[in-house]
């Protein structure tokens, strides 16, 4: 499953819910490649009435995607050494402005 983010960020790992978010069907965290600003990572807390477009808010950004995995595991509530691998080659592709899903 991938999932459209209205703003054009591409998502690299989500969480999602069915509703529970009060006006949303569907709701959960993402950890997006971001080019938008300064750094390059972003973790935002996701919205969406049919589940495949998502709206996105309340950004927390990061320069590397450690420190976004670390912010993703706490709102997702999961634990970040468990994609430590993954997150590894997306920084080393991300380095060189690039990156690819090998799964």
């Amino acid at each position: 499953m991938m999932l459209t983010l209205r703003n054009g960020s591409e998502p690299l790992m989500w969480s999602v819910k069915t509703a529970g978010s009060g006006y949303r069907n569907y709701h959960g965290t993402v950890l997006a490649k971001w080019t938008g600003g300064v750094h390059r990572f972003v973790v935002w807390t996701m919205y969406s009435d049919d589940g495949d477009e998502w709206e996105c808010d309340a950004g927390a950004y990061c320069d590397t995607i450690a420190g976004a995995s670390e912010i993703f595991a706490q709102r997702a509530g999961t634990q970040p050494g468990h994609w430590v691998s993954w997150f590894e080659q997306i920084e080393e592709t991300t380095n060189k402005k690039e990156v690819t899903d090998s799964e």
